[in-house]
């Protein structure tokens, strides 16, 4: 009852404290941290997706008017959806490209939402509140997606649980041909997992104990598959203890003294392999040390309340069974397969090696990283994922940020031209689809950043002063003539020429880096990874640069110097025009002459701007980052200035599309290359030492495959060491514990394969989910030892004046049944997984189940194959046996 009270609200630790963690260190998580802080009214904000699909055919005007003012009334009450920012079609028309598919059918909105409110309540309140009539709309995004798997997983756990109550109780029906067993061993383990639960949910509430969204659904199954387990064994004991004469209270004291011991030495073993768990640093492999704690509960309950109902009810626990003699059982299968493994030591191995080994072999093949997969297709977020995934690009819902965080502001003309070219650089890999940043925002360069829309403002007020110049010839030519009207001509030719200088002097005084930079940058990478250049290498790689170096250094100096001559002769007209100015004003007498000086100002403006249009046109100008300071302060530069770079102005984000889907392997290796080519490229600019870090849901499952792949290996031979320790101390043997582990590994190797093969035949998933290995060896491996501790216990304490091969034999045909009965329990209890619909489940379970068939069957006549083989006996001696 208490732990009923105390049980603390499931579903919001879950939600709260069940997300997958990865070590702060890792890019997805610094770039977390950065986004956190990012101001603007958007730190600590999720991404979601409005997305908005008329079927196949395009998006019709009155449509469009639905969907504009639905977004005018998201902006209006912000508050009521915890909306912190927009981006739309209405107020963003530039990203138009972006927000709008090819084919006109699909809208999306991207939206910023506060976290103050659960994933869960926000998800709701948009599907309603963004309902169009006569569309179908959609919420989706990669924290929508997690919260659905979450909410699937209860679902899912509710099924399982309902399931594997009816199975058991079937089961135990069956195998004890009573119902009040079944009911006393439901109770008893329905306690232990209560209780467990209870004490697991208090541990995460109140002292931060690992938790995921996959802890309640093991302590299921392994509670009420070991559990049971563990009944069985005790109340077969019982009964034969019965059967033999012994009153209730001596029986139930010899069975938990006899069976007692075992269920005592298999939990603990089943206690190492999870408690190992908690030396693991991925949160969803640590979250498994909660079946621990679920063990050590589970043992307390089954030994203090099970022997009450037995020496309460004594033979009345079987009814209606009356001759308990008669249900005294052994398994013949065993017996058969142990007996021949005895007799034909050598070549029962082989056979098991013949028919496992090529499983073996073959592998589980490459992991699917996607989680989207877990997900049903019935659900919206699901459906909407789908929607933009066929009218964009795949990478569209889920797009990488990169972060670049530096010490220094970067609104200045010489930080933008290095995000400008890096932003190039990305755009130019052809696993990119679209670029977003400060310079090119909503993937569309500002023209105004580059040198030829300079260049066409000046050859446009170039052609007003040619224009003036016209008219001022035909005053002159009448006599009529005004030198102030010059005067400000020859002051606007001049100005022309200054600003002329001014882009010359940002042109060839950009970023620049030395080869010397690059090649100690190189080195320094080099050597970071164990390979570090040698002197001939360094040569080839000085040359390299030499050249391409003489190559840049020739085009911008061609550009410069073209730059500088057409300042100087637009300053000398501008100087020339002036003095023309004075001297009309002085002498009109000399109309004529300077008519014609005039004429030749003229013709010189005119080269002057042929010229200047040319340049504008040619591809060097086109390339050339320049932002005069009028432009870096203009309302419509600051618009793209608070959209990507922080509030303090010290990071920038740049934001990127990529073509492949965002959860697969192609897209991992792209993100992973990302982040290390932009760190290349900031090498030798002051914005070296700035912190980069990629983010988003496709450098979140880069990072949990490099955690997940390296913590497996160091947990596994964590949880092996531990459970062999367990063993030898059991055995009281070296040798037996190796068999065992060694038995164990084949069955869970095998299975995997199996189940990859059976997954692409019958589940429609080439691929096993990341996390099914994982799972499935630390099920396999910490209970399957249960059952070759039956077996081996039970050697240990039949015959023991027989030879060895004779008391293997016994004890496999003895606690065969027992063994046969409990992995169909547990089978069975994995089995309820599979109605969940959650891939990760449907494939441990199959998995577990394949693994345990395999188990049963080579566990018999390898260890009675290697007990024949490290004991040998006389054979004549076995016979008279």
């Amino acid at each position: 009852m208490a732990a009923v009270v105390f049980l603390p609200n499931m579903g919001t630790l879950e939600a709260e404290k069940g997300q997958t963690k990865i070590p702060s260190d890792m890019q997805s998580q610094v770039a977390n941290n950065i986004e956190k802080h990012w101001g603007h009214h958007i730190s600590n904000t999720d991404q979601v997706v409005l997305v908005y699909n008329n079927g196949n055919h395009a998006i019709t005007k009155t449509q469009q008017t639905k969907i504009n003012n639905k977004i005018k009334d998201l902006n209006k009450h912000a508050d009521k959806y915890d909306i912190k920012g927009i981006t739309s079609v209405v107020d963003t028309p530039s990203a138009k490209g972006q927000l709008i598919s090819k084919d006109k059918t699909t809208e999306l909105v991207q939206l910023n939402v506060s976290k103050k409110d659960s994933v869960e309540n926000v998800n709701k309140k948009l599907q309603k509140g963004g309902k169009i009539d006569g569309l179908k709309s959609y919420v989706t995004g990669s924290e929508i997606l997690n919260d659905d798997m979450r909410l699937s997983m209860v679902s899912g756990l509710k099924k399982t649980e309902i399931i594997a109550v009816i199975f058991i109780l079937i089961v135990l029906i069956i195998v004890f041909r009573s119902p009040i067993v079944p009911l006393i061993s439901l109770l008893t383990v329905g306690v232990s997992f209560i209780v467990s639960l209870s004490v697991v949910m208090n541990l995460v509430k109140f002292f931060n104990f690992p938790l995921s969204n996959f802890t309640q659904v093991f302590i299921v199954v392994v509670l009420f598959g070991i559990g049971t387990d563990y009944n069985i064994l005790l109340y077969n004991q019982f009964k034969e203890n019965l059967a033999d004469g012994m009153d209730k209270v001596t029986a139930t004291i010899n069975a938990k003294k006899t069976a007692g011991r075992t269920i005592l030495y298999s939990g603990i073993s089943v206690l190492i392999g999870f408690a190992a768990l908690g030396f693991a640093k991925f949160s969803i492999y640590r979250s498994c040390f909660a079946v621990a704690v679920g063990v050590v509960v589970l043992l307390m309950i089954l030994l203090t309340l099970n022997p009450f109902f037995m020496a309460i009810l004594g033979e009345k626990m079987y009814w209606p069974v009356k001759n308990l003699k008669e249900q005294k059982q052994s398994s013949a299968l065993w017996g058969i397969l142990s007996a021949k493994s005895v007799e034909y030591a050598v070549p029962a191995i082989i056979f098991v090696l013949v028919v496992t080994l090529p499983f073996v072999a073959l592998g589980h093949g490459k992991l699917n990283y996607d989680q989207t997969i877990e997900l049903s297709n019935d659900l919206p977020s699901k459906q909407g994922l789908n929607v933009v995934q066929k009218h964009f690009s795949k990478g569209t819902a889920e797009p990488s940020t990169i972060y670049i965080k530096s010490d220094h502001d970067l609104a200045n003309e010489k930080s933008l031209m290095e995000i400008d070219r890096i932003t190039n650089q990305l755009r130019d890999r052809k696993d990119v689809k679209t670029v977003d940043s400060v310079t090119q925002p909503n993937g569309v360069p500002l023209n105004q950043l580059y040198l030829n829309d300079q260049l066409s403002t000046l050859t446009g007020k170039m052609g007003q002063a040619n224009n003036g110049l016209s008219q001022i010839q035909q005053g002159a030519s009448s006599s009529s003539f005004n030198g102030d009207q010059l005067k400000a001509i020859g002051a606007s030719a001049q100005s022309i020429g200054q600003r002329l200088q001014n882009i010359q002097a940002a042109s060839g005084n950009g970023s620049s880096v030395s080869g010397q930079q690059v090649i100690a940058a190189m080195q320094q990478q080099a050597t970071a990874m164990g390979s570090p250049l040698n002197a001939a290498q360094m040569q080839i790689i000085a040359g390299a640069l030499q050249q391409s170096a003489a190559q840049v250094q020739a085009q911008q100096a061609g550009l410069s110097s073209q730059l500088n001559g057409i300042a100087s002769d637009t300053q000398n007209i501008g100087n020339n025009t002036q003095a023309m100015a004075t001297q009309l004003e002085g002498v009109q007498g000399k109309l004529s002459q300077a008519n014609q000086g005039l004429s030749q100002i003229s013709t010189g403006l005119g080269q002057a701007g042929d010229y200047l249009t040319e340049l504008q046109n040619s591809p060097a100008a086109s390339k050339t980052f320049y932002i005069p300071t009028s432009v870096l302060e203009s309302k419509t530069f600051q618009t793209a200035v608070n959209a990507y770079l922080s509030q303090d102005k010290h990071t920038t984000r740049i934001v990127v599309v990529l073509k492949s889907n965002p959860s697969g392997a192609e897209a991992i290796k792209s993100v992973n290359q990302i982040q290390n080519q932009v760190k290349q490229n900031l090498a030798g600019t002051d914005m070296q030492n700035a912190t980069v870090a990629v983010g988003g849901e496709t450098a979140t499952i880069a990072d949990t495959n490099k955690i997940a792949s390296s913590d497996f290996m160091r947990t596994a031979v964590i949880v092996v060491i531990g459970i062999l320790i367990a063993l030898m101390f059991v055995t009281r043997s070296i040798l037996q514990p190796i068999y065992i582990i060694g038995t164990l590994l084949l069955a869970y190797l095998a299975s995997l394969s199996i189940t990859r093969l059976f997954s692409s035949l019958f589940l429609g998933q080439d691929m096993l989910t990341w996390n099914t290995p994982f799972f499935t060896f630390i099920m396999l491996i910490a209970l399957g030892v249960d059952y070759s501790i039956f077996l081996m216990h039970k050697y240990q304490n039949i015959l023991p004046s027989a030879a060895p091969a004779t008391r293997i034999v016994h004890a496999a045909r003895f606690i065969g049944v027992v063994v046969l009965s409990a992995a169909v329990i547990l089978g069975g209890t994995f089995a309820a997984l599979i109605p969940s619909g959650v891939m990760t489940l449907i494939q441990v379970a199959i998995a577990v189940i394949i693994g345990l068939l395999i188990l049963v069957i080579i566990l018999p006549i390898l260890m009675s194959a290697g007990i024949k083989l490290t004991y040998p006996d006389d054979k004549s001696k076995l016979k008279n046996k």
